[in-house]
């Protein structure tokens, strides 16, 4: 039997259309790095080699919804790209569709590799990873990353005009702020300089307490066991020390959750100052300094009943001070304990 006419004419017709939005994305996609390298000036990036291509497309966060910043084979970060919520497309065949975006760096250098997006189905729990190359990855990379947008855009139904969506309106608002730069966004990281001020003090194995600037590589720290909620020992394996421009420095006033023994109307309190974006350990798991909101809770070691106990978060204060010089730590356990509260390694 012959194929009507008109099937060949819808077939030709449906694949323009999908050369048209792969079109639309690479360039959308090309543009918008471009961009956001610009609008971050000392932000260095290198080109993905196709072998590291391939390699990333192999990794999913567990849960994109908390999972915004990520290492994986301790070569990669993901990122959340200016910590936003998933876009949400919501289709009239009732499938639910969000695409997350992340920042891709290599973890050693810090220099952006490029992006990746999330393609994610609630209903199915199906994600498919799209990694974005740098404006300056070689052609292989790039003609690898149209052959994803082809492949993934004929499997899955809905895909490329979300995509192509995303990467439109990130141009977008770059423009439309003017000096193609982003527009604002709450929550959105300053740079990569995850840090504490000077005389923040570090927690350390014996009981005592140390000025982070005098914390040494090899020596042992206290730090959480979030499987156990107890305290455990961790080694510090680097120190990083920043001092090349003036560093905005974020306060956030916690108060105890839990009642005192004594009559008197005292409530214990403690001040945990960082760089706006270094993460901490919340209720609501890995959060942002600068995204923490009043009730949420951080955790305080209580030395006297050695154990965790939930610190009320009253106050956040954005810029509260700019200090000369920050540091911070690289753990085994990937976190340790500054005032004696939950701070996480980046």
């Amino acid at each position: 039997m012959s194929t009507p006419k008109y099937a060949f004419q819808q077939h030709a017709y449906f694949t323009h259309v999908a050369r048209i939005f792969i079109c639309l994305v690479c360039i959308s996609a090309s543009g918008l790095f471009s961009k956001a390298l610009a609008q971050e000036p000392k932000t260095e990036s290198r080109s993905l080699t196709l072998e590291e291509f391939n390699k990333v497309k192999t990794f999913i966060p567990k849960n994109l919804d908390q999972d915004t910043y990520v290492k994986f084979e301790n070569a990669y970060i993901l990122d959340r790209y200016q910590m936003k919520p998933p876009y949400v497309f919501k289709y009239s065949d009732g499938i639910e569709r969000k695409i997350y975006l992340y920042k891709l760096m290599d973890n050693k250098t810090k220099k952006e590799l490029g992006m990746v997006a999330f393609y994610h189905t609630p209903g199915n729990s199906k994600t498919i990873s799209l990694c974005i190359p740098t404006p300056n990855a070689p052609k292989e990379v790039w003609a690898r990353y149209i052959d994803d947008l082809k492949e993934y855009g004929a499997q899955e139904n809905g895909l490329l005009s979300a995509f192509s969506y995303v990467m439109s309106r990130e141009m977008s608002a770059m423009f439309a702020s003017g000096g193609g730069q982003a527009a604002p966004v709450a929550g959105a990281a300053t740079d990569y300089d995850v840090c504490f001020p000077e005389e923040a003090l570090v927690r350390m194995a014996d009981g005592s307490e140390k000025a982070i600037k005098d914390v040494r590589a090899g020596d042992e720290v206290a730090a959480f066991d979030a499987a156990t909620g107890a305290l455990q020992t961790t080694r510090v394996k680097e120190v990083h020390t920043h001092a090349d421009k003036a560093y905005t420095i974020t306060s956030v006033l916690l108060i105890s959750d839990e009642p005192t023994a004594s009559m008197q109307a005292y409530v214990p309190s403690v001040m945990l100052e960082a760089t706006p974006n270094h993460p901490v350990y919340t209720n609501k798991g890995r959060k942002t300094i600068e995204t923490l909101e009043k009730g949420e809770y951080l955790y305080q070691y209580n030395s006297a009943s050695g154990m965790f106990i939930k610190y009320k978060v009253m106050q956040v204060v954005t810029e509260a001070r700019q200090v000369k010089k920050v540091y911070n730590l690289v753990t085994d356990k990937q976190n340790f304990l500054i005032n004696n509260t939950v701070v996480l390694d980046k």
